[in-house]
């Protein structure tokens, strides 16, 4: 007869039991990174690339209201290399210091950080506003691009007026839709394109005229 020894009575120790697998929590981990990571990096790019902003004022009207909030795209992903913009571009800006010029400390601090109008005239091109029309290189710009406006005719404006505005290699004209109630390069002349920092996309949402905002304004402006 045949007797088989256990492990202890032949003198070796007794098999180990078996560990736990530590395999499959890093599978899980792996798989949460590779979820993870891209749309972390939607995200990252989301908040780098485009901004929201607010619109305080009429003068973009009809297009834009007051109480809108807007998504726009930054100025580096939107023009990349120092493009310049098209025309009809509704872009967003800081306003030059010629447009400030004559404004005490106290208003400056209420008007907006950044303004928001129109591209109608690009670099190199000739403006000219006569009877209420703009001219551009001669040509009239089609109505697409700005409310055709009684002040158009009866205003003088101190550039593109009393004769043609030539604009320079960086630079363009703009002006807001609602041209009775824009402050624009008509007012204050053509815009750097490096003050130039984003290009509007859509409109979110109205805030409505009893929202944080439109009520900060009227407060502000009183």
């Amino acid at each position: 007869m045949v007797v088989r020894l256990s492990g202890r009575e032949q003198g070796g120790t007794e098999p180990a039991p078996p560990q736990p697998s530590r395999g499959a929590p890093d599978r899980r981990r792996l798989m949460w990174l590779r979820v993870l990571l891209p749309f972390l990096f939607v995200l990252a790019f989301l908040a780098w690339g485009f901004t929201t902003n607010y619109i305080p004022s009429t003068s973009m009207e009809p297009t834009l209201h007051p109480g809108d909030h807007i998504l726009t795209m930054r100025a580096w992903l939107a023009y990349p290399g120092g493009r310049t913009p098209g025309r009809g571009d509704i872009v967003t800006f800081m306003p030059p210091p010629e447009a400030l010029e004559g404004e005490t400390t106290s208003k400056r601090t209420v008007r907006p950080e950044v303004w928001i109008k129109r591209v109608i005239g690009l670099p190199g091109e000739e403006i000219w506003i006569v009877g209420g029309r703009v001219l551009v290189n001669g040509t009239p710009l089609p109505q697409e691009y700005y409310r055709h406006s009684e002040d158009l005719y009866e205003y003088q404006f101190p550039y593109a007026s009393f004769s043609p505005l030539v604009l320079g290699p960086d630079e363009v004209f703009v002006m807001g839709d609602n041209t009775e109630e824009s402050d624009d390069s008509r007012i204050w002349g053509p815009l750097k394109r490096d003050f130039i920092v984003g290009k509007f996309i859509a409109v979110l949402f109205n805030e409505g005229s009893h929202g944080v905002n439109q009520r900060r304004a009227q407060e502000e402006g009183a």
